[in-house]
């Protein structure tokens, strides 16, 4: 390219401009040519650069028909990607063809949704130990969700950039942790505090953040709370263990490692070896081989005392299982956004 600006050279690079538009033949070569000219180092950004250099008296007219190669490029670019578009389109029609005209072969039968079939294989797995399965809000107040945990007013967790908050001042709830608080108080107030506590909860929790391929801001949970005398933080990782192994096989790799929760000490992660790439690293497992699927731990004593049980007498533990990890680790979803996207193509290969 001239380093002169003027109206014959803008004229000379229209012509290169129509002779690389001639030579497009796929949708990914017009993606390159509006890189090369319209890209925030292309030809065009670079001759307005130039603009300034150019005599006081020429440049109304170098401008106008910069303005115009400009536009021009703009306007052929656009014309020759939307009729890719419909090529493809019109190919797609064809191709998924129907005839209206045809009497109804029936609607195809439905399938369980993958969250819904860990979710059940849970449960079956803890129904021997005897878990009394409840349902909580979604909505929360402040209490439940944070201030009876253990959560101070000044944590992470409470600003507005994790959580959705109400114009009310309620939260859309970010763990199902706040059952277990529910359930906590409701034992202790109606039934004296009555050991064992075994209780099960599962749902929706939403939280503010961005989504990638292991985080989605909705999600699902299955919450867990056992209390009762001399439970230890063995007996959380036996059970653990004994979820996943039976979920996965027992070749599944397991490991737990250090946590920080303010309703747990000590405070676990739950981790199981990536399906998707076989612990070699890979965009599920953010590249550690290994993904977290839970948040678990010895139940906080300042949350049993904020409840009036003793935790010189009681121990509980506590755990929430990523049930929408747990489905894609289950069906080697790449992406987390694969367990919600209902996409009948991917969700045919599980039934």
């Amino acid at each position: 390219m001239s380093t002169d600006l003027s109206q014959e050279s803008i004229k000379e690079l229209s012509v290169r401009f129509d002779r690389q538009l001639s030579e497009i033949q796929r949708p990914e070569d017009v993606e390159v040519v509006r890189r090369d000219w319209l890209g925030k180092e292309g030809v065009v950004k670079e001759l307005f650069k130039k603009l300034r250099d150019v005599p006081a008296d020429q440049k109304p007219a170098v401008a106008a028909s910069l303005n115009q190669l400009k536009e021009r490029a703009e306007s052929e670019l656009d014309g020759k990607d939307a009729a890719f578009k419909s090529k493809a389109l019109l190919k797609q029609l064809d191709e998924q063809y129907l005839d209206l005209s045809l009497p109804e072969a029936g609607a195809p039968l439905g399938a369980v949704h993958p969250v819904t079939i860990v979710e059940e294989r849970i449960t079956q797995i803890l129904r021997p130990f005897g878990f009394q399965n409840v349902n909580g809000p979604e909505i929360e107040t402040d209490y439940y969700c944070f201030d009876s945990l253990n959560i101070p007013k000044h944590h992470p967790a409470r600003d507005m950039q994790d959580t959705f908050y109400s114009e009310t001042g309620h939260v859309l709830r970010t763990h199902t942790t706040s059952v277990q608080a529910r359930i906590l108080q409701q034992r202790a107030l109606f039934e004296n505090a009555k050991l064992p506590i075994k209780v099960s909860s599962l749902g929706r929790v939403y939280r503010n953040e961005t989504e990638d391929a292991s985080h989605q801001s909705m999600f699902h949970q299955y919450e867990l709370v056992w209390v009762e005398e001399g439970l230890t933080l063995s007996h959380l990782m036996g059970l653990i263990t004994h979820i996943l192994k039976e979920l996965y096989g027992k070749r599944r790799k397991v490991r737990f490692v250090p946590k920080f929760y303010p309703y747990t000490e000590p405070s676990i992660g739950p981790q199981i070896d990536c399906s998707v790439c076989k612990g070699e690293g890979c965009s599920s497992c953010g590249g550690a081989g290994w993904v977290t699927i839970a948040g678990a731990g010895m139940i906080h004593r300042n949350v049993l005392k904020e409840f009036g049980y003793d935790p010189e007498k009681v121990s509980g533990f506590a755990f929430g299982l990523g049930t929408s990890r747990l489905a894609g680790q289950l069906y080697n979803f790449p992406h987390l956004r694969s367990v919600y996207e209902n996409d009948l193509r991917v969700l045919k290969e599980i039934v």
